[in-house]
């Protein structure tokens, strides 16, 4: 029986399957499916002006640059790798960040920093957290209390309940669920607490805030870390006689209901004793044959699963150097990372503007959206607005993402590694990971795949 592997996608999701099949000892070939990008936002245009003006900056639209990688403490599976590849950049230089949250005509409000006493740092920085009224401190602390020592916390909570249903039930008030627990729900979930499951947000926040107080710690990485990350991978990989493909045509994937049967590259058969899609489910359901869609439910829950493209707006200053900082904000932009630049000699600050909300690249101009983020740095890193045009260089960074929204009723649909057809297998942030899509979804994933595939040869050979 033959050991070959062929992953369809060489994304991140992918590299790191491969890395961990390496030792299993299989021949392992991995396609760039080149598949058509499909966003679900649209590009602004800069509104024209009869009047020559020198500002905003025309802005370059850069599709190769990446927001800011967010690691949090609990990110064990993250940290580990990081450890285990110990490349040339350290997992030490990722500067901690606090939790800021903006408040309308004032200065952001830092998240107290965990106490060293565990299991109840949440409980003390909540008490001294002056984004929320005395009130809803008492409130929310008094509720967490009660069902903790009811033990229903950490437990899962139902995934049909959404997350503002049981802030109201906490006595939050309409003002702590907009200004606090909106935006951390937009940062861990990916959506509003009004979309969001109140299982996925009970069981991020019991590893972030219920673990070890190293757990609640929140890290910037240097922009560059996740391309150096795949880099780094992919070189190990080719070194390990990984084979590389590059297809341009459309994939054809013949199977029964024994599994796939053969895999067309290029119009060239490849036959694998396990397929692995590191693809978005999107990207995935169409390269599957109708039969087999319509046969197996476990296909159909995968195209219930919501995906989101985000903008982002990134903004070199330059002779400017600040500490790195982590902003989740109202609308426009869900959050707001600054750092300082590794790059460059002179002082040099790289601000970082994310928003999910597809409206707003569908409703404003890229001249309003850079308005928007200029005014906010000057708000919040006290920037005069005399400085020159050559004082900052924006990008509009297009496509970001997918996100993956844990929306109410979402875990139903997120799927385990191994499905239907016994020779294919999915790896991916959005699979049932019992974490919101992020990077150490990405990686657990990847594990957990990797794993279902030994484990499954394992009983094929016997």
């Amino acid at each position: 029986m033959t050991r070959d592997i062929l992953i369809l996608g060489d994304n991140f999701t992918g590299l790191v399957t491969a890395y961990r099949l390496l030792h299993y000892g299989y021949r392992i070939s991995i396609v760039d499916t080149q598949y058509p990008f499909q966003p679900t936002i649209h590009p602004g245009t800069l509104s024209k002006s009869t009047e020559p003006t020198s500002w905003p900056p025309t802005p370059h639209l850069n599709e190769n640059r990446r927001i800011p990688l967010i690691l949090h403490g609990f990110y064990h599976s993250t940290w580990a790798l990081l450890q285990e590849l110990s490349f040339d950049w350290p997992p030490q230089l990722s500067q901690p960040a606090c939790l800021e949250f903006a408040a309308e005509g004032r200065k952001p409000l830092a998240l107290p920093k965990p106490s060293r006493m565990k299991w109840i740092h949440f409980l003390t920085r909540l008490t001294f957290f002056k984004g929320l009224s005395w009130s809803d401190r008492w409130h929310v602390i008094n509720f967490l209390e009660k069902q903790w020592e009811a033990n229903l916390l950490p437990n899962q909570s139902p995934d049909i309940e959404s997350v503002e249903a049981w802030l109201i039930t906490a006595n939050q008030s309409e003002q702590s669920r907009s200004h606090f627990w909106n935006p951390l729900c937009r940062l861990f979930l990916n959506c509003d607490l009004s979309q969001a499951s109140l299982s996925s947000f009970i069981e991020v926040l019991s590893q972030y805030w219920f673990g070890q107080p190293t757990d609640a710690a929140t890290f910037l990485a240097p922009l560059e870390t996740l391309s150096k990350l795949e880099t780094e991978l992919r070189q190990r990989l080719i070194n390990k006689g990984v084979r590389f493909h590059t297809s341009n045509a459309r994939i054809n994937i013949q199977a029964d209901a024994e599994g796939i049967q053969v895999l067309e590259l290029d119009e060239k058969p490849f036959k694998a004793q396990a397929y692995i899609s590191a693809l978005p489910p999107q990207n995935l359901l169409p390269l599957l044959p109708e039969r087999v869609l319509a046969r197996y439910a476990y296909f159909s829950s995968l195209a219930q699963l919501p995906e989101v493209y985000g903008l982002a707006i990134q903004i070199t200053l330059h002779d400017i150097f600040t500490s790195s900082r982590l902003i989740l904000n109202l609308a426009p932009f869900d959050w707001i990372t600054s750092q300082p630049s590794s790059k460059s000699n002179s002082p040099e600050t790289i601000v970082t503007f994310v928003t999910m909300r597809e409206s707003i690249a569908q409703e404003h101009t890229d001249e309003w959206l850079l308005h928007a983020a200029w005014s906010s740095i000057q708000t919040l890193f006290n920037i005069s607005s005399t400085h020159s045009q050559e004082f900052w260089e924006p990008h509009i960074i297009r496509q970001v993402g997918p996100f993956f929204p844990c929306h109410i009723g979402c875990r139903s649909h997120r799927p385990i590694s191994k499905t239907p057809l016994s020779n294919l297998f999915l790896a991916g942030p959005w699979t049932a990971t019992n974490l919101p899509s992020s990077l150490e979804s990405t990686i657990k994933s990847a594990n957990a795949c990797a794993e279902a595939v030994a484990t499954s040869f394992c009983r094929n050979l016997d």
